[in-house]
């Protein structure tokens, strides 16, 4: 009911990677999920937390092309996800419901810095943390990484990614202390990252 009752704006979510890519990478698979939590919104969900998944990443192999270290899957990947998030705030804004909405990404691991012989990278236990929305503090948190200072060929981490679920529970849910104590993020109430700002 709440699907029929809403509406996406004319925005266009971009469907297919533009450019040379794997067959697997070619369609993006993050723009309809996305468009259908703008259109639920906008019908009157109160749903607090969505989950939307893009997969793809678990590149041990073929991460960039030999012949050219710009285009390749994650090149297609982050394509997607830059495309379709920019829709996403496009349309939420039309809706004007773009002061309701924090957007974060995450993974279930990271990859290792330096590339293996197969132009891939393997797991490794750090990895970025991309947030979106209106209110969000712009800019990068964190030093450029060290690639001279790696733990078995992993980067050092600058924060965990507990600070930021933290950050998003407390200052923009408005999580209580009950809630935090249920997530188990009571260490990380006091060194959480400032994401947001100039909330209305």
């Amino acid at each position: 009911d709440l699907y029929k009752a809403g509406k996406n704006s004319p925005v266009t979510y971009p469907e297919l990677y533009p450019f040379n890519a794997p067959t697997g990478v070619l369609r993006n698979q993050l723009s309809p999920q996305l468009k259908m939590v703008a259109r639920l919104l906008d019908g009157g969900c109160k749903t607090k937390v969505f989950l939307v998944r893009i997969g793809g990443f678990d590149t041990h192999a073929r991460q960039v092309e030999s012949y050219d270290a710009t285009m390749g899957i994650h090149s297609a990947l982050l394509y997607h996800l830059s495309a379709a998030v920019k829709a996403f705030q496009d349309d939420l804004r039309n809706l004007g419901l773009e002061d309701r909405v924090l957007t974060m990404t995450f993974s279930e691991f990271g990859r290792r810095a330096i590339s293996n012989g197969s132009f891939g990278s393997d797991h490794g236990s750090s990895a970025p943390m991309f947030v979106f929305g209106k209110h969000v503090n712009s800019g990068i948190f964190g030093d450029n990484p060290d690639l001279s200072n790696l733990r078995n060929g992993n980067l050092n981490q600058q924060y965990d990614y507990r600070q930021l679920f933290t950050s998003a529970l407390i200052d923009w849910l408005g999580a209580s202390d009950s809630a935090i104590q249920a997530t188990y993020f009571n260490d990380f109430v006091d060194n959480r990252v400032p994401l947001i700002g100039g909330r209305v």
